[in-house]
């Protein structure tokens, strides 16, 4: 705990030499903007910074980069005293409960030791391998022998890397913020929630999907209309009601409708519902999986499936959870979510679905791609192409929260 909280004490002096250089910026306040105002560009990006888990490697990871720099954190001032380096294996070990760092530079055969959990590294071109890393990366001891990557760096800079990879970059330009903002409130409160731990967020769909943004990758228009997104909308969040950052969820595709994350993950807070007719746009609306009773009974990690029922809450069409039956007069309760993480994502694509058994086949016919909580990236997509600015385009979709900036 100690040697997490010099974590938290390091991480504050990086944000404020962050925030130094940018001291005369006036920081506007909190103005609840009106459902057709744009909001004015604001220069100066965020200063939060956020800690997002890049990849995880067993035991060792090979770090490349220039002037890399070394820095441990029950000292957060003062850095490893090795000298700088173009590349690293990194490897840690476990003994007598305390983990140990291992550091070999540049292929050389000695290695540097020190017990530590988190090692902080900073460099230019940092990447392991072929992916591409923040100027700042914390390595940290996870269960066993698991060596944690991950980047840190500041919030809208984070979000850019966000919003390029959750959302094609040639949509509306008023889209594009209404999905900045929705991942700014997404980030900001779950970095709350994961205040206490070594990383903040996932780098996948398990929060949001993030690509660093490389050095020199600004000169790309894709890219500049991304990090127009962003820089537009600086500041702006969805609150609740309680005046909290909206935990502001977001999906590709609704199928025709939204709705509420109690019906999704039992419970949450309400942000609204909105019907979108515009769904239908997206070329892979509807779709079709079918699996085998042994396939299914494989994926559910059970020995064997005789019948599928589907629990789906009063007045919703989508599924709610699968009730499954097993030998012997077993029964097994699944929540939707964990039914399409079992089945893939990518393939039982939402819970708005219906399903037919055949024998031993199973066929699941449905529409939509996504939770269905929030904000519908291609209803979102139609909202902009007819005119509607970021703010009305959220509105629509979380009526029940409050834009604002502050």
């Amino acid at each position: 705990m100690r040697l997490f909280w010099a974590l938290v004490c390091f991480l504050a002096a990086l944000t404020y030499s962050i925030s130094e250089a940018q001291a005369q910026t006036p920081t506007p306040a909190s103005v609840p903007l009106q459902q057709t105002t744009v909001a004015s560009p604001k220069p100066a990006f965020d200063k939060e910074l956020v800690r997002v888990r890049l990849l995880t490697n067993s035991r060792r990871v090979q770090v490349a980069g220039q002037a890399l720099r070394f820095q441990i954190l029950s000292q957060p001032y003062r850095n490893v005293a090795i000298p700088d380096s173009g590349s690293a294996e990194v490897r840690v070990m476990k003994k007598n409960g305390k983990h140990i760092w291992a550091l070999r530079l540049n292929n050389r055969d000695s290695e540097h030791l020190f017990k530590e959990k988190y090692l902080m590294i900073q460099g230019e071109n940092l990447r392991v391998g072929a992916q591409s890393l923040p100027s700042r990366v914390l390595l940290a001891a996870g269960p066993g022998e698991q060596v944690d990557v991950v980047g840190v760096l500041p919030l809208d800079e984070y979000l850019a890397g966000v919003l390029s990879s959750e959302m094609p970059t040639n949509w509306p330009i008023e889209t594009l913020k209404a999905q900045a903002v929705a991942a700014r409130s997404y980030a900001l409160s779950v970095m709350e929630e994961r205040a206490d731990k070594p990383y903040h967020l996932e780098s996948s769909v398990l929060d949001q999907v993030f690509r660093h943004v490389v050095d020199g990758d600004e000169s790309d228009p894709k890219l500049q209309k991304a990090l127009k997104a962003v820089r537009e909308t600086a500041g702006v969040k969805l609150f609740t009601g309680n005046h909290n950052v909206l935990k502001a969820y977001y999906h590709a595709d609704c199928g025709g409708h939204t709705t509420l994350a109690k019906n999704v993950w039992s419970g949450g807070v309400n942000s609204g519902v909105a019907v979108d007719n515009s769904c239908p746009t997206n070329p892979k609306a509807n779709w079709t999986v079918k699996i085998s009773r042994a396939e299914l009974a494989e994926k559910l990690r059970v020995d064997d499936v005789t019948k599928l029922t589907l629990d789906r809450a009063s007045n919703e069409t989508r599924v709610r959870g699968v009730k499954v039956a097993m030998n012997e007069g077993e029964q097994k309760y699944i929540t939707a979510n964990e039914f399409r993480q079992a089945l893939g994502f990518s393939d039982l694509r939402s819970t708005l679905f219906e399903m037919k058994q055949d024998g031993d086949l199973y066929t699941f016919t449905g529409r939509g791609f996504g939770h269905g909580v929030g904000l519908c990236q291609w209803g979102s997509r139609a909202l902009g192409l007819k005119g509607q600015n970021f703010v009305q385009i959220l509105k629509h979709y979380y009526p029940a929260a409050r834009v604002a900036r502050n």
